[in-house]
């Protein structure tokens, strides 16, 4: 699996935030800089290792403010969860 570039949706796999989804604005040395538009906004991202996050969609293009972040989402959370389902259900 590829690393996650700036503007890929990924998901937390660690930390008190584990589950949620976050848009990745882009790297700061080896961290990656997240944010959701809500809590954390363009200008205050949180800082997470790479390790701990997982690709859940390829960006498209750059948000211009948090509420494209917040759009981006949630359309990104019902394929994720679209998905998910379909494979607990046994489909591929």
């Amino acid at each position: 699996m590829r690393r996650p570039q700036p503007y890929d949706v990924v998901v937390s796999l660690a930390g008190h935030d584990g589950g949620k989804l976050y848009m990745v604005t882009g790297a700061a040395g080896e961290r990656l800089l997240l944010s959701d538009g809500k809590l954390r906004r363009l200008e205050n991202p949180k800082s997470k290792s790479p390790k701990h996050v997982r690709l859940v969609a390829e960006g498209v293009s750059p948000p211009e403010t948090d509420r494209d972040i917040r759009q981006t989402l949630a359309q990104a959370a019902q394929k994720w969860a679209a998905a998910k389902e379909g494979k607990l259900l046994g489909e591929r």
